[in-house]
């Protein structure tokens, strides 16, 4: 028997949290446990617990499931998982985060009184958090001042509208210019870590499960956007997935609803932002088509840097690399030459990302230069 449920929906870093403040001081029972209780009745002799021990029912005040409990089990696990917990066990409270639907469907034999929902709260698109965001995005990001003052623009338009459609910005341009750490920097100013979906790792068979769903063992695009910490979801190069998939979004960028094999996921409010290397709006719709085109909220071009922009992120940079270092591979470091060189030579890298490793390999480089490749054998 169990009296009373929490079905979380969220991220685990809130579940933990919402765990530890409701029971306190007192101690839980992990639902992994459970199954070796359940799987004891099932094969006593192997088990070697005898069945007086078995069938006397084990009281306890809580039981917690956590997400990645259920990819240990097999599937008969969760279309039973009602009757399975409560086999050996009187549960005062049962915590359980993120069920696939068979598991929520299970645990609806229980009185609807007896399950309570809980979920993730994300943060309010006020006015005062804008002017965070921007901000934030005028300190981390070095040029595109357009394309800052375009996302806002978005952003504000989202925190007046009385819906809950979400926003859905499509970052195009070059590589290496700021596209991901604009992305990056919208979701730390909103609380928790982006999350990042790449859709150039996406052009198989195991793509299509994680898109459309398949075992509740493996990863899915719904399990992931269930689990989110920030309510900014980052879909990195959008144009690179396979157009069969784009089926799945349409529902998604209007309603902000995602249903697929294992989970239903509410996504309203949120941002969703796409990245592409198209160097056109028209281009844009050329290739992905009207349909997809027309679910953008707002399309932002990003620029190349300027050359004054280019120096400012080397050097920006380079402090970051000297923070990693102690203080005698430091003095090592700045007796080079190695920043004035990337300084003189700034013009040859229009991917920031490529910049900001070579420096990196730089700097690494010369110390091992100097502290491993001098010493003689």
């Amino acid at each position: 028997m169990v009296r009373d449920i929490i079905i979380f929906k969220g991220s685990k870093k809130d579940f933990d949290e919402y765990v530890a403040e409701r029971i306190g001081d007192s101690s839980y029972t992990p639902f992994m446990e459970l199954i070796q209780k359940y799987n004891a009745r099932l094969r006593p002799n192997e088990s070697g617990v005898s069945e007086e021990a078995l069938s006397e029912k084990i009281p306890l005040d809580y039981c917690v499931v956590k997400a990645d409990d259920y990819a240990s089990v097999l599937p008969h696990v969760l279309s039973n998982f009602s009757t399975i917990i409560s086999l050996n066990c009187d549960i005062a409270c049962l915590l359980v985060h993120n069920p696939p639907r068979r598991v929520e469907d299970s645990l609806k034999i229980y009185s609807e009184n007896s399950i309570e929902y809980v979920e993730s709260e994300y943060q309010h698109i006020s006015r005062e958090k804008i002017i965070e965001i921007y901000k934030s995005l005028d300190n981390e990001i070095l040029g595109q001042h357009k394309c800052k003052k375009q996302m806002v623009t978005g952003l504000y338009k989202i925190s007046k509208e009385d819906t809950d459609k979400p926003v859905v910005l499509m970052f195009y341009g070059p590589s290496g210019v700021g596209k991901t750490e604009s992305a990056k920097s919208i979701s730390k100013s909103l609380g928790g870590k982006l999350l990042r979906i790449q859709f150039s790792m996406m052009q198989t068979a195991e793509a299509f499960n994680y898109v459309f769903g398949a075992e509740h063992s493996n990863n899915s695009l719904a399990k992931d956007m269930l689990s989110r910490e920030s309510n900014v979801i980052l879909i990195d190069e959008f144009d690179k997935v396979d157009p069969r998939f784009y089926n799945a979004f349409y529902e998604l960028f209007d309603e902000g609803k995602y249903v697929d094999t294992n989970y239903d996921v509410d996504l309203k409010q949120s941002i969703f932002i796409c990245t592409c290397n198209y160097d056109s709006e028209e281009s844009i719709r050329m290739n992905l088509g009207p349909a997809m085109y027309s679910r953008f909220s707002e399309c932002i071009q990003f620029g190349e840097l300027e050359k004054e922009q280019k120096l400012k992120i080397a050097d920006r940079w380079y402090r970051v690399v000297l923070s990693k270092l102690d203080r005698e591979e430091i003095e090592v470091i700045e007796e080079t030459n190695i920043l004035d060189w990337f300084n003189s030579n700034i013009e040859r890298y229009d991917n920031i990302r490529i910049l900001k490793t070579k420096l990196e390999n730089a700097v690494f480089q010369k110390l091992a230069e100097h502290y491993i490749f001098s010493q003689k054998a």
